[in-house]
């Protein structure tokens, strides 16, 4: 990648997001007192840029960055140039997403057509294109530049922002579509080593986003193998957050099919270990927490009360250190869910696993309110409304479910429908459940359809 002129904006996101240095720190990198890079921090601009032997040492680091790194600087040049509601989106001069629909033909998918013939349904792309989320790769390339990871990135930003907007089982398809396309450009088109590897590690987090779509619409092997295909990518780009992000949303799985009676929370620890191991030595914050809270639900489902209770403490203890010394807008879009809400989320959760289901009721209401994610507070309320079932308030269990059903009529999330399953069958054909039962079934015929 070649940086026409550094500007401030180059330069932080070089040092801040690629490098993760102080000003200090990269003036022993680079030579130039720190004063210097100040001015350039505060002074540089498209009419006055770096130049001379400054911009040769800046052009230097930038050559020699990991592919990991440039994919940060990448993410962080989309983020600083165009950004809406702290999301990165199509500038004015080169669009992320291409500006009309385009739906990928078999031959463009190359080896991998099979991948969306067989296991994709495809009956809900003209929804997509009604919704803005059209391609995020060109039909048409035979050699791949940083613009390409870029508009990459942006994508999965994009599908996240729309999968908390609308669910997920409605994105699945587009998602392995295009995942299936950027798999095809990376065997088939020409690029630099450092291009190539940032491009096959925002391939890697477009096809845990695919995994995680697919996880929501309960598809389960279709998400297994596309995490699969993020670890593959992961480890041929030498990228050890994308290997820590897919192991913890594999666990994840596994820790919810486990619930289901048809996994082993033992296979989620295995991961979370792999993911903590990779992790070691970041500084505090919500990777940590992340990592913590994963471990906290694993080890609910085994049954483990001490073990649960150190790792929700962890969570904890790394939750606050993020909340002060870790801005949500410096942290990874896919990091950025790792709140308070989502701790205690969690925390309900594994009382619950542990049998303690008056404190996981209470415990699920308090964590329902913090939430600033319709859908996630969604969610919780769908798993307090299951928890009353246990303690016989069928009423109550009602009363709070039927909202979630309501609002799964315009959010598809076939995840959080399947929780709710307690409640329908409790209701059985009683009249005081008819409004349930009508909005349960209904919806559930709709995920069948689709």
């Amino acid at each position: 990648m070649i940086v026409e002129k550094w500007t401030a904006t180059e330069v932080k996101a070089l040092r801040k997001a690629a490098l993760r240095l102080s000003q200090e720190e990269l003036h022993e990198v680079i030579g130039f007192q720190t004063s210097t890079i100040q001015k350039w921090e505060q002074r540089a601009s498209l009419d006055r840029p770096v130049v001379g032997r400054s911009a040769e040492a800046l052009d230097t680091v930038l050559a020699n960055l990991s592919a990991a790194q440039l994919q940060r600087f990448c993410a962080a040049l989309d983020a600083a140039q165009s950004t809406t509601a702290g999301h990165p989106v199509p500038s004015s001069n080169e669009d992320p997403i291409d500006a009309t629909p385009h739906r990928p033909r078999a031959g463009e998918l190359g080896l991998y057509a099979w991948e969306v013939d067989d296991d994709v349904k495809r009956r809900e792309f003209g929804t997509l294109a009604t919704m803005g989320l059209v391609a995020m790769l060109a039909g048409e390339q035979n050699r791949l530049d940083a613009g390409d990871v870029r508009r990459l990135l942006t994508g999965v930003d994009a599908l996240e922002v729309e999968d908390q907007r609308s669910g997920g089982a409605g994105l699945v398809d587009f998602a392995v579509e295009q995942l299936a396309l950027a798999k095809h450009k990376l065997d088939t088109c020409s690029y630099d080593e450092a291009v190539g590897d940032a491009f096959a590690s925002a391939t890697g987090h477009l096809a845990v986003m695919a995994g995680w779509l697919a996880y929501d619409a309960d598809r389960h092997p279709l998400a297994r193998r596309l995490y699969s295909d993020a670890l593959a990518l992961g480890t041929e780009s030498n990228d050890n957050d994308l290997l820590a992000h897919t192991c913890l949303y594999s666990a994840n799985q596994s820790i919810a099919l486990s619930r289901a009676g048809i996994g082993s929370p033992y296979h989620a620890l295995k991961l979370i270990r792999r993911a903590r191991d990779l992790m070691r030595g970041r500084p505090p914050g919500r990777i940590h927490a992340l990592v913590a809270v994963r471990e906290a639900q694993a080890q609910g489902m085994v049954g483990d009360r001490v073990a649960f209770g150190r790792a929700l403490a962890t969570a904890w203890r790394e939750m606050d250190s993020a909340a002060h010394y870790e801005p949500l807008e410096q942290c990874p879009q896919w990091l950025r869910f790792v709140t308070h809400s989502e701790i205690a989320g969690h925390e309900a959760r594994g009382y619950g696993d542990l049998g303690e289901t008056t404190r996981s009721v209470a415990l699920y209401a308090a964590a329902a309110d913090q939430q600033s994610s319709v859908r996630n507070s969604l969610h919780l309320s769908a798993w307090s409304a299951a928890s009353r079932i246990q303690l016989r308030d069928i009423n109550g269990a009602v009363g709070e479910g039927l909202p979630v059903l309501k609002k799964l009529a315009t959010i598809s999330s076939v995840r959080t429908l399947r929780v709710l399953e307690p409640v329908r069958h409790s209701v059985g054909q009683s009249a005081s459940g008819d409004e349930f039962r009508h909005l349960f079934d209904a919806l559930t015929e709709k995920a069948i359809a689709s």
